[in-house]
C-alpha cells in the first residue's frame, strides 16, 4: 500500500473538509454574523478570568445552548458524510486527468488517480493511488500552494469550552474529546454536556489553553543554521540519505536465495530512504512553523482523550512534541523558578 491512501480515509477527510467550508460560509452571512460577537464577549471572560467562576461558567454555558439554538449551521450526520464524500472520491477518479507525453508519442491526458483492490492483513481494502506521472509532477514542484496549513497554534486566545463542541479554535467546531464520528462515545459526552457535567474539565482545558507561548529565538536560529547545512544532528535529518543502495548480487538471476536477499536489502533501503525524506518534511513543517510565528505570543487550544488526558490541538509543533519542538518554545511571561 505504499504510497496509496485507503479509500475510506479519503471519503472521510473530503466529506469533513468541505462540510468545513459550507459552515465556514455560513458563519459569513449576515443571519450568523452574530455569532461572533457573542463568540468574542465569552473570549473576554475568560480572559478576565471571571470565566473559572463555576457559577458565571454554568449561566454563560445555559446562555450559550439557548444562543446556538437561533443558529443555523447545517449538520451532516455520519450517513451523509460517507455519500457525500463517496460522490466525491468518484467524481475525482472519473475526471481528474493530467497530461502525458511518451516517447515519440503525442501528449494525450491519462488518469490522475486509479483505484485498486488490495488484500492487507486478510481483510480487502479499496486503495487510491496517484499516477506515476503525478509522483513527478509533484517532485519536480514545490506544491507548497497546494498545502493547506490547518491546526495551527493561534494568535488570540483560543474561544472557551461551552458545549461539548463548543471551543477552540474560533471558526470550528470540534468536540472537546478525541473520538470516532458515531461512536457510543459521542452520544454520552454529548449527554453529559447537556447534563452540565463537563463543566470542571472543560474549565480546565480553557486554563490550559489560556497559556500564552513564544518562540525561543536562540534555539531557532541554531536548528536553522543545522538545517540550512544539511547535516545530521539529533532530531535533525540530513539533507540526502546517505546509506547506499544494495548492489544487485553477481547471480541475482540464477541464484533464488541471492535473489530474494537482495530483494529485501533493496525494501530495507527503500524504506530508509522514505523515512529519512518523510522526517524531513516534518522537521522543514515545524521550522516553518516557528518562523511564522517569531516575535508572536501564540496559544495552543486543548481537547482530551477518553481517559481525560489533555492534549495540544495542533498536531505538528506543540509543546508536548519531540525535542526540538519542546526546545523551539518557552513561556512568553517568564517566571523565576522557586523552591516549589
Amino acid at each position: 500500500a505504499s504510497g496509496g491512501v485507503f479509500a475510506s480515509t479519503l471519503v472521510t477527510k473530503l466529506s469533513k473538509a468541505i462540510h468545513n467550508e459550507i459552515r465556514f460560509e455560513q458563519m459569513k452571512k449576515r443571519t450568523n454574523r452574530h455569532v461572533f460577537g457573542h463568540r468574542l464577549s465569552l473570549a473576554r471572560l475568560a480572559t478576565s478570568g471571571k470565566l473559572f467562576n463555576m457559577a458565571v461558567r454554568r449561566a454563560k454555558m445555559r446562555e450559550h445552548r439557548e444562543h446556538s439554538a437561533d443558529l443555523f449551521l447545517d449538520e451532516w450526520g455520519l450517513d451523509t458524510r460517507i455519500r457525500i464524500g463517496s460522490l466525491l472520491v468518484s467524481m475525482l477518479l472519473e475526471s481528474a486527468r493530467i497530461p502525458e507525453r511518451r516517447d515519440g508519442e503525442a501528449e494525450h491526458m491519462v488518469p490522475a488517480f486509479h483505484h485498486k483492490l488490495e488484500f492487507l492483513n486478510g481483510r480487502r481494502h479499496g486503495l487510491v493511488y496517484p499516477s506515476s506521472t503525478l509522483r513527478e509532477l509533484f517532485k519536480s514542484d514545490s506544491s507548497s500552494h497546494a498545502v493547506t496549513a490547518r491546526h495551527l497554534p493561534m494568535l488570540v486566545p483560543p474561544r472557551p469550552w461551552m458545549t461539548y463542541n463548543s471551543g477552540g479554535y474560533l471558526t470550528r467546531d470540534e468536540p472537546c474529546m478525541r473520538i470516532n464520528d458515531g461512536s457510543e462515545q459521542l452520544r454520552l459526552l454529548k449527554h453529559a454536556s447537556n447534563e452540565d457535567r463537563l463543566s470542571t474539565v472543560l474549565a480546565g482545558l480553557d486554563a490550559l489553553g489560556m497559556t500564552r507561548w513564544a518562540i525561543n529565538r536562540p534555539v531557532f536560529e541554531a536548528i536553522r543554521k543545522v538545517w540550512n547545512a544539511g547535516r545530521e544532528i539529533a532530531e535533525i535529518p540530513a539533507s540526502t540519505y546517505n546509506e547506499p543502495e544494495p548492489v544487485k548480487p553477481a547471480d541475482y538471476d540464477e541464484n533464488p536465495k541471492a535473489r530474494i536477499k537482495h530483494h529485501l536489502e533493496t525494501r530495507e533501503w527503500m524504506n530508509g530512504r522514505a523515512n529519512q525524506h518523510s522526517q524531513r518534511c516534518d522537521c522543514n513543517y515545524k521550522i516553518e512553523i516557528a518562523q511564522a510565528f517569531m516575535n508572536h505570543p501564540m496559544y495552543f487550544p486543548h481537547n482530551m482523550d477518553f481517559r481525560g488526558r489533555a492534549y495540544p490541538i495542533p498536531p505538528h509543533f506543540n509543546h508536548l512534541g519531540n525535542d526540538m519542538c519542546r526546545g523551539l518554545l518557552t513561556f512568553h511571561e517568564g517566571r523565576p523558578l522557586t523552591e516549589r
